[in-house]
């Protein structure tokens, strides 16, 4: 409660408290002469606590003040001598000497006619027993006795009457002292037997105590053997083994002994193995050496042969060595792959300052070193805007050194790979004319060269969304039969035809051009795209599948593409159209209509674009630059048009040329790109 006293005076009225001891001040207040209360709480309770309760107040575990309460109704407060709180029989004390003064205060009547209430008169201190006096008893009595009027009783008693008094008063007081001093002896008494008890219960907690312990001590000297005897075993045990040990010691230092032996043996041949493997080794270099100029000899004998290399200008590619692919692929870090499928792996890679992709052929096959180099030969004098072109070979590894394009593929692009934006319709529709473009010169090689793997992850775009194939014949590098994949993300554009029969043909690249072309068209993944189509279409319902995140497209020319993307996927490869004369008719004059409307946006970034950039005769920015014999730098179509329109000077300086052969200038078309992705 807020307020601590009354809670307490409301409990002792609640429960009707007869008993109750509280502190008479706080600790710090505590002294020897402390012989009255000191604390508000205690005043309040002892002033307003009823008056049948009897109340100790204490300090420091002593008696300082008791109050003592009465079932008639009446009080009286006594202040008591500091005896220790801890002492019950003094409590018990105090209170029947309470008890025994207030009877006094109230005595009986007496028989004799003299004595009448109000006529007595104080008694002198001098005639009680002493120890009374010391018990404060008779003090108080006393004190009682001489508060009363002592002018009640001046002449109203004779002398007779006095002596009376005051032999019945000794008398009383008399058989009282009796009567204190057998109580005290009884209070005596039932104080040493309450000692006894406590003692005796005292012994009996500690005797059970010390039971208990001795029961502890057995149980842990018992546990105690076992562990001796545990460990006494165990002792036994590691006696056995380390014997045992010792014994195998012995063994295994003769062993020793032989495997020493044995080494310095294996040392004596291993050094005449590695004698003998400096001077295979140096033969292997000598032999290299020979084979490498037998190559050489044999290629200039071969142009020789054929009239030399004239008829294909810049189309010398470089041969690199292991080390130098192993080098600039940090040792085919897998964090460079950047692709793999089932004509080997490729990684991207730094080689003499270049940004390339590098693809590892796979080591299957019995292809000899010198078919595998005229395949290579053969492919790297393939050159058009749309494909990648071919830098260089390195036989010794079965690799081919490509140009590096950081743009994403066709794929990513159609699936929105890395949150970038979806391709508009016009830009699909000059994507698969390029592709068209390319998949029709790659035919009319000859001999003729199927791509063999056409799906959108084959197409690269740069970053004017320019596409060029990549792997266009890469199968000629592969023995037939030896390919091993066969996912479903890759069969679903393949010739069923192809799959059958494992027969590439212009007729698979129709078939896989068909279903890239319905991807445009949709958005859809590959799987089912085919019967979705037809389906939209028997139902008159294509406008719902095509693809509304490419924009707006024209519904007659999307129709007519759908129509011709079905007849390309036709199971029979005979009915299936033809790249020049029904393909193209269609697709050329549609990306004729989307590159016009962008014609204003390229003479901007022509204008934008520095110099160096720029074709001396197409007056263009390069895609494919060559540098001539003059040592400047040509758009590849430009330079090889002039050149075959007859002209033997320098477009530039107009002074003849020493030769007609082109190099690829790669330094400059890593720098244009890197400039088109900036800008």
């Amino acid at each position: 409660m807020d307020s601590v006293e009354k809670g307490i005076l409301d409990i002792m009225a609640r429960h009707n408290i007869r008993w109750l001891v509280m502190g008479a001040a706080a600790d710090k207040y505590y002294s020897k002469k402390l012989v009255e209360l000191k604390s508000k709480k205690a005043i309040f309770v002892c002033q307003n606590a009823p008056v049948s309760c009897h109340i100790w107040f204490a300090c420091k575990g002593r008696l300082i003040y008791t109050r003592v309460g009465r079932k008639d109704g009446s009080s009286r407060e006594i202040a008591t001598p500091s005896p220790p709180m801890d002492s019950p029989l003094r409590t018990e004390q105090a209170e029947m000497l309470s008890e025994s003064m207030l009877r006094e205060r109230s005595p009986e009547p007496q028989e004799d006619a003299n004595v009448v209430r109000g006529n007595l008169r104080p008694i002198s201190l001098r005639s009680v027993h002493p120890n009374l006096l010391s018990n404060g008893v008779v003090d108080t009595y006393g004190s009682i006795m001489l508060q009363m009027d002592e002018e009640e009783y001046q002449g109203q008693a004779s002398n007779e009457t006095d002596q009376q008094l005051q032999v019945s008063t000794i008398d009383d007081h008399n058989l009282k002292q009796e009567v204190f001093a057998e109580t005290m002896k009884r209070w005596k008494e039932e104080n040493d037997a309450i000692e006894a008890a406590c003692k005796a219960k005292a012994l009996e907690s500690l005797c059970v105590k010390e039971m208990s312990r001795r029961k502890e001590m057995v149980e842990l000297l018992e546990r105690e053997k076992q562990e001796v005897q545990k460990m006494k075993d165990q002792h036994d045990e590691f006696i056995k083994e380390l014997q045992m040990v010792k014994d195998q010691k012995t063994i295994l230092e003769s062993q020793i002994v032989e495997s020493q032996r044995a080494v310095e043996g294996l040392e004596e041949k291993m050094f005449s193995a590695v004698g003998l493997l400096i001077s295979f080794k140096k033969k292997r270099d000598d032999l290299r050496i020979e084979h490498e100029n037998a190559i050489r000899v044999l290629k200039n004998l071969r142009k020789l042969v054929n009239g030399g290399d004239s008829s294909f200008p810049g189309s010398q590619i470089l041969e690199f060595s292991f080390v130098e692919i192993n080098n600039a692929t940090r040792d085919f870090d897998p964090s460079w792959k950047i692709g793999e499928g089932k004509y080997g792996s490729v990684y991207k890679g730094l080689l003499r300052h270049m940004n390339v992709a590098i693809k590892m052929l796979p080591s299957y096959g019995s292809q000899s070193l010198f078919e595998f180099e005229n395949e290579v030969e053969i492919l790297s004098r393939i050159r058009h805007p749309n494909l990648v072109t071919i830098i260089g070979t390195c036989p010794e590894s079965r690799s081919v050194v490509f140009e590096y394009l950081r743009n994403s593929s066709l794929e990513e692009r159609l699936a929105c790979k890395n949150k970038s934006p979806p391709l508009p319709w016009q830009t699909r529709i000059r994507v698969a004319s390029e592709i068209c473009s390319a998949l029709i010169f790659l035919h009319s090689n000859k001999p003729c060269i199927p791509h063999g793997n056409l799906k959108p992850s084959k197409v690269l775009l740069d970053s004017n969304f320019v596409s060029k194939l990549i792997d266009s014949g890469i199968y000629r590098l592969i023995p037939q039969g030896k390919s091993t994949d066969t996912s479903a993300s890759s069969s679903v554009y393949m010739d069923p035809v192809y799959l059958e029969n494992g027969e590439v043909t212009r007729e698979s690249d129709v078939y896989s051009f068909g279903m890239i072309l319905l991807r445009l068209l949709t958005g859809r993944s590959a799987l089912g795209i085919l019967n979705d189509v037809k389906c939209s279409i028997e139902t008159e319902n294509f406008n719902m599948v095509l693809d509304r995140t490419a924009g707006n497209w024209p519904l007659e020319e999307a129709q007519l593409l759908a129509h011709l993307a079905i007849r390309c996927c036709d199971t029979q490869p005979l009915d299936r159209p033809d790249f020049v004369s029904e393909i193209w008719s269609v697709l050329g004059p549609m990306r004729d209509s989307c590159v016009n409307s962008a014609s204003c946006l390229e003479a901007k970034e022509l204008r934008c674009a520095p110099s160096h950039f720029v074709c001396p005769i197409f007056q263009e920015v390069m895609k494919d630059p060559l540098i001539a014999a003059d040592g400047f730098t040509y758009e590849a179509n430009a330079i090889r048009g002039w050149l075959d329109s007859g002209h033997d000077r320098s477009p530039m300086t107009n002074l003849k040329l020493e030769h007609c052969n082109l190099v690829p200038n790669y330094a400059l078309l890593q720098a244009i790109q890197e400039w088109q992705q900036q800008y």
